[in-house]
This record gives structure tokens, sequence and C-alpha cells, in this order.
């Protein structure tokens, strides 16, 4: 019951989030995804004293899972908050919606036991129509060039957030979930005090929704959100907890459009069935016909 609830919450949390990556990065888009890491690496640290859980590890192996954690959070996110600037929330969630299908090929060249069917590759081909069908008739002309490199910086975020789903999975960590978050957020927040040193000391003048975005974001998003995310990853296999984001991309688009006043039109919508057929054939087990079966 615990995994199951974990899963619908992360489910939640992640067709929300979209729009909030898109609220905390209007007036700076670099400021709301360092603050969003930084404000949740320190709410973070007091559940590590009220878990009571074993010793912070720092040896290596320990290391080296937090540096495979913060994938998601400083690759991944970083380049989706700057594509967030020229996208609308849907279609973050859309591309956001492809992690099964980078996180399958990953895992085929990465974890042992996983193929590459021809079903496999007509799914893949079907989202990338879909994906097509979508931005070929939707781009805004002035800012076309922008959004082509959006779309891109969204793709290598996706490509992020499952190269370190995949090699979290393959390293067979017992570490608690916890300390796998904590890990990666403060390893993120370095990185981002090293590209720009000054940016969380110099706070930019936000609007009220940024300030409440960002809040949500880093609480919300990242602290029980990432701890869901690692706690599935400890216990589903790889594969159904990169399902998420096939359920999400249909209330992510609702909620943009009533939110953030953002355009839904009909090749919209036709991309996203395609590419959510597309990703259901991907997962879909045909000897057990059931597409998602969560195991406590």
């Amino acid at each position: 019951m615990a995994v199951i609830l974990a899963y619908i919450t992360v489910v939640l949390i992640w067709t929300t989030t979209p729009l909030a990556i898109v609220w905390s990065g209007e007036t700076d888009w670099f400021f709301g995804v360092a603050s969003r890491t930084a404000i949740a690496a320190l709410l973070i640290l007091p559940f590590l004293y009220w878990s009571k859980i074993q010793t912070f590890k720092y040896d290596f192996a320990a290391l080296r899972i937090y540096f495979f954690a913060s994938f998601p959070i400083f690759g991944g996110m970083t380049l989706m908050y700057w594509a967030g600037q020229y996208l609308p929330s849907g279609w973050i969630a859309i591309l956001f919606a492809l992690t099964p299908v980078t996180t399958g090929l990953f895992a085929y060249f990465l974890l042992p036991n996983q193929s590459l069917t021809l079903r496999k590759v007509v799914a893949i081909a079907l989202t990338l129509a879909g994906l097509f069908s979508i931005f070929a008739q939707n781009f805004e002309m002035h800012l076309m060039g922008y959004q082509l490199l959006a779309i891109t910086a969204a793709l290598l975020s996706v490509c992020f957030h499952s190269l370190g789903s995949v090699l979290v999975k393959r390293c067979g960590t017992q570490l608690p979930a916890l300390h796998v978050v904590i890990g990666a957020l403060w390893l993120s927040v370095m990185g981002h005090l090293l590209i720009a040193p000054t940016t969380l000391f110099n706070w930019p003048e936000l609007m009220p929704r940024e300030v409440y975005a960002i809040l949500y974001a880093a609480s919300v998003g990242s602290v029980i959100g990432f701890l869901l995310y690692f706690y599935l990853i400890r216990h589903v296999d790889a594969m159904k907890v990169a399902l998420i984001p096939v359920i999400t991309p249909v209330f992510a688009l609702l909620f943009g459009h009533y939110l953030n006043n953002e355009v839904l039109t009909l090749t919209t919508w036709f991309g996203t069935g395609l590419v959510l057929i597309g990703l259901v054939l991907f997962e879909w087990r045909f000897k057990t016909a059931k597409v998602l079966k969560i195991e406590e």
C-alpha cells in the first residue's frame, strides 16, 4: 500500500511541476532553478534528524550514487528550466513523457536482461510522429529558433533524468532514499554555485506568483517528489517508475490551458494521443496483458 500511495503522489506532483517550472522562471530562469534546489536542500535536512536512520555515508560507493542521482536534478532540471522560457508547460509535460523511451534505451545498454524489440522500435516511431504533429503546427514564428533549441534542451533533460535513474538502479543501492536525495540536492547546489557563484545572493525582483511557484517546486516538487521518486526506484522496477510521465501529460495540458492561458489545438491533442499510444505500446507486457503492476 505504501508503494501505491507513493506512486499516486508522484503522479500528482509531476502533473503540476511543469507549470511551476514555467512560472518560477519568468523573471530569471537560472535563479528559479538554483533557488528551488537550494531551498529544497535546506528543507530536507530536518528529515535526516527526525528519521533516525543510519549515519549519512560519505564513502566512495555512496558518493557515486549521490552523483548519479544528481543527474535528474542538476542536469535535467537545469536544462528544463531554460527550456521553460520558450515552451508552454504542456509541451514540457509531453516531452518529459518520453522518459520511458529514453529509460528503456539506457536500460538496454546498461542493465542486464533488457531487450529492444521491433514493437518498441515501432512505439518509438509513434512517439516521434506525435511530437512532430504537436510542434510542427504550433510553433510561434517569432520564437521558432528559440523553441527548437528549447525542445533540444528539454530532450537532453529527459536523457539526464533517465540516465540518472538507470545508473542509480544499476548500483543496486541499499542507501535510504532520504540519503540519496540529500546527496543529490547538495551536489546540485554546488554545481549551480560553480556555474554562477553570486546567483543565490542577488535576488531579482519577483512577482508573487513566481515566489509561490519556487516554494511549491522546492518543498513539494523537490523534497517530497524526489524522496518518493527514489523510494520508488528502490522498490519498483525502473521501467514501471518511468511510466509515471505517461499518466501526467493530459492533466498538465489542462492545467496549462486553464491556469496559464496556453493554447490547445486539435494537432496538440492528436500528437499527444500518438505519444501516449507509443509509450503504452513501448511498455505493454503482452504475456501478462498489464501495462502497470505495482508490487509492494
